[in-house]
């Protein structure tokens, strides 16, 4: 027959012949037990909830049907996948599987929040990293090379004079110089704040500055003329100003130390080979 020729169909019977043939030999289809699906009230209570999570409203009963039909449906095709192997050598499943181990991992891990003592000593261990950074006030006077040329360092240094030889000085002037994208006033900015908007090399300038006028100060659009205001000096951290952030960094640690202390303790029931030659403990890797 002129079907039998259709190379699609001719893979589907191979593909069932293939699959007869494997259930015959591994009696997939031997087992009573295996061929059992029980849908638990529990299993029927979630399914309706989150039907109603998702509608905002209770399923009929002939959507319930479908509901518990899919449910089935999904169960006998993962035993009959599993059965068959396909869950083997797929590196999709692999990454998965290993994924929600270590996901069961870290929700025993933070079964119990931190205690306001294991949050203290952590920040005594990370005190730098939770230090407050020093932040400044100031006002810029922008001198454009593009516009000035040769002349643009004698035209800043000349309004530099010009500002500090006036009583008392202003604290800001920037009608005496260029046109420029950036805002002239700049309140209780921080080192990356400013090097977010003038480059490291001004930022790294600035904050060495006395207050009044200096300059001129190089980045990457020019020169500047700066007049430094207001300084608050950088500190240690208020422990209560900080503690959303200690909870989460302490449960990032946490989870990350609970999975190599797993891994440590598998791994002790496994030798390895590498190639033909090498036997080895799998490494245990390195926590925070």
């Amino acid at each position: 027959m002129k079907i039998l020729r259709d190379p699609l169909l001719q893979f589907l019977i191979l593909g069932a012949a293939l699959f007869a043939i494997y259930a015959m030999a591994t009696g997939v289809f031997s087992s009573n037990q295996a061929r059992r699906v029980e849908i638990s009230a529990s299993e029927v209570k979630f399914l309706v909830s989150s039907f109603e999570r998702q509608w905002g409203r209770e399923p009929t009963a002939e959507e319930q049907g479908r509901l518990l039909d899919a449910r089935v449906r999904e169960e006998i095709l993962y035993r009959e996948a599993l059965a068959v192997g396909l869950d083997r050598n797929d590196v999709v499943v692999r990454r998965r599987m290993v994924q929600k181990m270590e996901l069961l991992t870290q929700d025993l891990a933070l079964m119990t929040d931190p205690t306001d003592e294991e949050l203290r000593a952590f920040l005594d261990e990370h005190r730098d990293e939770y230090r407050e950074p020093p932040r400044v006030s100031f006002s810029h006077v922008y001198f454009s090379p593009d516009r000035r040329g040769n002349s643009v360092e004698q035209d800043a240094l000349s309004f530099l004079a010009q500002l500090r030889s006036q009583s008392p000085q202003p604290d800001r002037a920037p009608e005496g110089g260029d046109p420029i994208m950036l805002d002239n006033d700049h309140e209780r900015v921080t080192p990356r704040e400013v090097s977010r908007l003038f480059g490291k090399p001004f930022a790294d300038a600035l904050f060495d500055l006395e207050s009044g006028w200096n300059g001129p100060v190089v980045s990457g659009f020019g020169l500047h003329l700066v007049h430094v205001g207001e300084r608050v000096e950088g500190r240690a951290a208020e422990y209560e100003a900080v503690r959303d952030r200690l909870v989460d960094e302490f449960n990032r640690v946490r989870k990350v130390r609970a999975n190599e202390a797993l891994y440590r303790n598998l791994a002790q029931r496994y030798d390895v080979s590498v190639g033909e030659r090498s036997v080895l403990k799998p490494s245990s890797g390195t926590a925070p």
